[in-house]
This record gives structure tokens, C-alpha cells and sequence, in this order.
């Protein structure tokens, strides 16, 4: 027996199959099963930079020699530490006691003072230095370097050289003349340190008047023949050397540290600040 469908019906019976089809394939949650994506990574922005080179540093050139390793020590006051506190000195001295253990730490290493001559005789003849020379400078012309100091030079054989502003000289707390023409018979050194103790490089006529003034108060004394100077404050001017060059100066001292000494630089020569340590911590 054979039995007919409607097609009518059939296709009644079918659409809402259809259309629940469509609508689960179309609206259902495509993302329900998947890992959360991850967020995305922005790779930075890197700039190259290529890196400039440095110069090549340039050798500070040695002045022109001979030279020597010669370490010149720079005092100022020699006095006992309560009395420069008071009067404002602290910083520019060096006890008794501390002094005369300078005297004999250089002693026992085998040390041997030179005076301002014999290191002119190096630099312009070649005469040759003792092993192991060191010279002592003093600067400024203070009293106690009479009462204190001195005595000191002589129980150690020492040389040394005072560097005088000559217009100070018989004030309150400075030398005096006849005190420092008897200090030269025992064998002190005195030098050039401007008249009134003025900085170098205000300009050429004060240079000039400061250097020569003091030259003539020295000369009058029968002292300075070799001709040193030390540079009040260890300020240089490029004119006051050449003036000095001019008017026969051999040497000239700085406040700048070192203790190579050659001829091409003998009117900036470098010295080595003592305070209230030994010795070896200065490198001696």
C-alpha cells in the first residue's frame, strides 16, 4: 500500500526546524570554550644611538729640563697651637714639637737641605744635587720664625729660605731688620715676596712696583743674590713672570703641589704644603 505525503505539509512541518537551525548557527556563543586571548605586546620603540667617541686625552708636556725630584716643603708660622688659635693662625701653622719631628724625620731618612744657589746651579750648569735633597721654605716674615724656627734649623743643620714682604717688616708680629741680618749670618736664605704681600696680575705697573720695591730693601740689606721669588697667595700672572724672566730672577715659587722641578718652569715652581702631620704623609 503506498501512502502520500503533502508537500504542503511537509514543508509546514519543517520551516521552524529550519529557522532554529539558523538562529543557533548564527547567535550562539562563538567564544563560550576559548582561553581568554592574551593582551597584546607592543614591542618598544628602541632608538639606536651610536656613541660618540671621546678625544683622545693630550699629555700635559713636560717643561724642558733638566729636572729633578726635589720635594720644597712650604711653612708659614712655627708656634705652639693655642697661640694661633687665638690670633686667627691655626691653619697656616706648625707646633714646635710637630716642627722638630719634621727635623729629624729628615735626618734619619737620609735627606739632605739644599739652598735656592745650588738648585740654580742645576738648572743653569748641571752641578750636580746630594741624593735625597729637600729644601725648606718659610713665607710671610712671621717673628715666631726667629724665636722658634731657627733654633731648631741650626740643632739639625738644616737650610732653609724666608720669603719676606719686605713692607711688613718691623710691624707687630713681623721680623725685624737687624733680626733678619743676623738670621742671614747664620745661614738663612732671604727672598723676594713683594713689598706689601700684594697678589700678582692686577696689572704690570703694581706688579712691577711691588717686585722692585722689595728687590731694593733687600739689595740694601745685602740679601736676595740669587735672586727667588715666591708669588704672595700662589697667584701666577703670565706678566709678572715675564718681568721677572726680565729683571734676572733664577726661581720662582708657587702654592701648587708637586715636587718636580725642571729649568724650563724654574719661574713656576711647584712646592708642598706641611701642616701638623709627619712627613710620610706627604709622600717624603
Amino acid at each position: 500500500m503506498t501512502f502520500s505525503f503533502p508537500k504542503r505539509r511537509f514543508l509546514f512541518l519543517a520551516l521552524p526546524i529550519v529557522i532554529i537551525v539558523v538562529a543557533l548557527v548564527f547567535f550562539w556563543p562563538k567564544n563560550q570554550q576559548q582561553e581568554p586571548a592574551s593582551p597584546a605586546i607592543i614591542a618598544p620603540n628602541y632608538v639606536s644611538i651610536t656613541p660618540t667617541p671621546s678625544p683622545t686625552p693630550t699629555p700635559t708636556p713636560r717643561p724642558a729640563g733638566p729636572c729633578v725630584d726635589l720635594p720644597v716643603l712650604m711653612y708659614h708660622h712655627i708656634q705652639e697651637y693655642d697661640v694661633a688659635k687665638a690670633g686667627g693662625y691655626s691653619g697656616l701653622t706648625v707646633t714646635p714639637e710637630i716642627f722638630q719631628k719634621h727635623l729629624a724625620y729628615l735626618n734619619s731618612k737620609g735627606y739632605n737641605s739644599v739652598s735656592a744657589a745650588a738648585l740654580t746651579a742645576f738648572f743653569d750648569s748641571g752641578t750636580s744635587l746630594p741624593k735625597k735633597p729637600v729644601m725648606l721654605t718659610f713665607d710671610d716674615g712671621y717673628d715666631d720664625f726667629a724665636t722658634l724656627a731657627a733654633p731648631l734649623l741650626s740643632q739639625y743643620n738644616v737650610k732653609a729660605s724666608m720669603f719676606l714682604p719686605t713692607g711688613l717688616m718691623e710691624n707687630s708680629g713681623y721680623l725685624k731688620w737687624s733680626t733678619i741680618s743676623s738670621l742671614a749670618g747664620q745661614g738663612i736664605y732671604f727672598g723676594n715676596h713683594t713689598w706689601s704681600h700684594r697678589s700678582m696680575g692686577a696689572n704690570l705697573a703694581t706688579d712691577k712696583n711691588e717686585i722692585i720695591t722689595a728687590e731694593t730693601q733687600l739689595k740694601d740689606h745685602g740679601l736676595n743674590q740669587s735672586k727667588v721669588f715666591v708669588y704672595p697667595y700662589g697667584t701666577i700672572s703670565s706678566q709678572a713672570i715675564g718681568f721677572l724672566r726680565d729683571s734676572g730672577y733664577t726661581l720662582a715659587f708657587t702654592t701648587v703641589h708637586g715636587r718636580l722641578l725642571c729649568r724650563g718652569a724654574r719661574l713656576t715652581l711647584p712646592r708642598i704644603r706641611i701642616g701638623n702631620a709627619s712627613l710620610n704623609a706627604y709622600g717624603l
